[in-house]
């Protein structure tokens, strides 16, 4: 049923009530000059449903919240949110050495219920732009809006190769909890060996009682490796580094991307413990036997049905072999893609695409065929422009604040000059030679390794893929 309200015109539409937009619509909250409103077809708010496991906690800082690092003043920080819950004190003395995903999450729903502008229930169905705004039709209403801004997230990263096999059986991670326990004596795949692998692997193996007999970790990295954490790898979470990174040719982004890959998406180093620890007391103490196999340097090719049980395909990348493993319940950790959404059809022709994602300017708005004054902006599909930083929480404020100076025209959040330790830039730059005169060294002489010929099978899969 479509409300009656005259077309309700505001500054600011918003697609999605995530983390994201929920940063920017509180850091909104103080300048009430600018309308705006929140989209989103749930009925109610909450952080990755399937995997809010009791021992899960947020990577980051809980100074990285939805407005601290813009303004600490804000009453929508997760300091207030504790104060409000009285609970301040409580949670000083219990001295986490990360905030556990369960309360970051009852956190973010408090501000998702305290925020006047967040309209749960309805689903964005198209947007159009006519007569100098953009028009959106939801389940329940046409409202219209001078600028927008999509914060619908990413789609689940499932292969093609899979889908038809999803079930109760075979599932991508973030439906992990809405799935009953049935693992016990069962045969458990998991593939990917980032941090969602690594807390079900943990959730497995958790309760004596409910062992599965056999559990199969695969991931295409070289090791199971842990989140590099360290002080100066954390500088890749700045401001100064993603404004840095914004600059640097397009080649040399997606080379940094990939390198930076642990700083973003290892697992966390007490994580890697406590499943080491686990795993010494259930085999060697308790003498149950060889619980997990662990594949590094595999990926999985493919996966039929056989039955009872699924069959995947995995190819060993160090020697170029076929593997093929048997499991009764594979799950997906294999992360998260963009996709262009579908509520932008009707305005996909005025939108610019560069390697299928959106060309992204600095200010996170997004190049159209359509008035300046009016302009697009995107949270969480800047990865590839913006850096590693922008799927993570630790720049979620400054993105925002960085949208509402360009949406207001000027400074109203002050972004310049933070401290960095690391010097990104220098001041004075010139160009490499084209050539640089090498002196010969005397080199010792190696034998020369031929390179292993694909396995047949494998080589099948590869090319199909």
């Amino acid at each position: 049923m479509i409300v009656n309200n005259d077309f309700e015109t505001v500054d600011l539409l918003g697609v999605g009530i995530g983390p994201f937009n929920m940063s920017l619509a509180a850091l909104l909250s103080p300048h009430g000059e600018v309308t705006s409103k929140f989209f989103d077809g749930r009925e109610s708010f909450v952080w990755h449903a399937g995997q809010l496991f009791p021992n899960a906690e947020i990577q980051v800082s809980y100074l990285k919240d939805l407005v601290t690092l813009a303004d600490p003043t804000n009453p929508y920080s997760f300091l207030a949110y504790l104060k409000q819950s009285k609970r301040l004190y409580r949670f000083i003395n219990a001295r986490f050495n990360h905030v556990l995903r369960m309360e970051f999450n009852l956190y973010l729903d408090w501000v998702s219920k305290s925020l006047p502008n967040m309209v749960f229930g309805e689903n964005v169905q198209d947007i159009k732009f006519k007569k100098s705004c953009f028009v959106m039709q939801t389940s329940k209403r046409v409202i219209r809006g001078k600028h927008l801004v999509l914060g619908n997230g990413l789609t689940a990263n499932v292969p093609d190769f899979a889908r038809p096999l999803l079930s109760d059986k075979t599932f991508h991670v973030k439906d992990f909890l809405v799935h009953a326990k049935q693992w016990k004596g069962k045969r458990v795949a998991i593939i990917g060996g980032g941090q969602s692998g690594a807390e079900i692997v943990q959730e497995l193996l958790a309760d004596s009682n409910e062992l599965p007999s056999e559990i199969v970790w695969v991931t295409k990295r070289a090791q199971f490796a842990p989140i590099d954490d360290s002080v100066f790898a954390n500088e890749l979470f700045t401001p100064k580094y993603s404004e840095f990174f914004y600059g640097l040719p397009q080649e040399k982004k997606r080379e940094l991307v990939e390198d930076q890959t642990l700083a973003s998406d290892g697992v966390s180093m007490h994580l890697l413990d406590a499943i080491y620890q686990r795993l010494y007391v259930l085999e060697c103490i308790e003498q149950r036997g060889k619980l997990v196999q662990f594949f590094s340097h595999h990926r999985l090719l493919d996966m039929t049905d056989s039955g009872s049980s699924r069959q995947l395909v995995l190819a060993d990348e160090q020697t170029a072999a076929a593997r093929l493993v048997d499991a009764d319940i594979v799950i997906l950790c294999t992360g998260y893609q963009w996709k262009f959404p579908s509520y932008l059809s009707g305005l996909s022709d005025k939108i610019a695409l560069e390697n299928g994602k959106f060309k992204v300017n600095q200010d996170f708005s997004i190049e159209w065929d359509g008035p300046d004054q009016n302009r697009i902006y995107v949270q969480n599909a800047a990865r590839h422009s913006h850096g590693v930083a922008d799927p993570n929480l630790s720049l979620m404020a400054w993105r925002s604040a960085t949208i509402i100076n360009s949406l207001m025209e000027k400074t109203v959040y002050d972004l310049s000059d933070e401290s960095a330790a690391l010097d990104w830039a220098s001041t004075e730059t010139v160009p490499l030679p084209s050539q640089m005169p090498m002196q010969k060294a005397a080199c010792p002489s190696y034998p020369v390794v031929k390179q292993m010929p694909h396995h047949a099978e494998v080589s099948r899969f590869v090319t199909r893929m």
